[in-house]
């Protein structure tokens, strides 16, 4: 899909979603723009990973899911009755807050997406796999253990595993969903300088509920609070000159 320059790669209008009878997401409207990191920030439970599983339809899992409002994926209505879902997952990558690397070699893991996109030639799946670890920053770890499980890697390492998997499937969105939650302070650094890295080629969405941390990774950033979308904009603003009390009162710690 080609978009227009300066134009949203989503576009949400007036968004609402309901598990059941709960409201989950109340009146969101914002966009997010390309080659840029933004961030949800929130307390537990405020909506933050509701609202990033409607960008890739993993909310249809939830048989009492429903949602109003629009949401437009380079100009497209993702929720057409034509829109092919896999597709969508695949152009619409996700890293969950636990690493969940497939039972496969750590080879197939990453080569798994590609073949997806249809890539069959071994020469060509070999160099997708070895960019791929390469773009993660493993591949030099991982280079001669190739054909083994990820059970040999760290916690962190099977997390930029499962990076690598979702960016061989050629992604423009990939969203992070607390992806540091188990990780230890040596490895959250690598992994956010990774976010950085991506940052150049990808669209990131990423969820934390670490403050700081979004204050160093995101370009944009919004505060989710009761299913509210309180304050979004430049994440160096929303941090340090938040128009919003409630915005003030969670970035300083008096709430959440």
């Amino acid at each position: 899909m080609q978009h227009p320059i300066n134009a949203p790669i989503l576009y949400i209008d007036d968004l609402n979603v309901w598990y059941g009878k709960n409201h989950v997401l109340k009146n969101l409207t914002f966009d997010v723009f390309p080659r840029q990191v933004t961030s949800f920030i929130g307390p537990s439970k405020c909506g933050k990973t509701a609202l990033v599983r409607c960008f890739n339809r993993l909310n249809d899992l939830k048989s009492d899911f429903r949602y109003t409002g629009k949401i437009q994926f380079n100009g497209v209505d993702l929720y057409a009755s034509n829109v092919n879902v896999t597709e969508i997952a695949r152009k619409i990558g996700m890293v969950f807050h636990k690493p969940i690397p497939f039972r496969k070699s750590i080879y197939d893991n990453v080569a798994y997406t590609a073949r997806l996109r249809g890539i069959k030639q071994s020469l060509q799946l070999d160099t997708i796999v070895e960019d791929c670890l390469r773009a993660v920053q493993l591949w030099d770890e991982v280079r001669n253990d190739l054909h083994a499980y990820p059970e040999i890697l760290t916690i962190g390492q099977q997390q930029q595993l499962c990076i690598a998997r979702a960016l061989a499937g050629n992604p423009e969105i990939l969203i992070f969903d607390e992806p540091c939650e188990q990780l230890d302070a040596t490895e959250t650094p690598k992994l956010e300088a990774t976010v950085q890295r991506l940052k150049s080629q990808y669209s990131l969405i990423f969820v934390t509920n670490k403050r700081r941390q979004a204050a160093r990774v995101s370009d944009i950033a919004g505060f989710l609070y009761n299913g509210e979308l309180i304050e979004f904009g430049q994440t160096e603003h929303l941090f340090t000159n938040p128009k919003n009390k409630l915005t003030e009162d969670y970035v300083t710690g008096r709430l959440g």
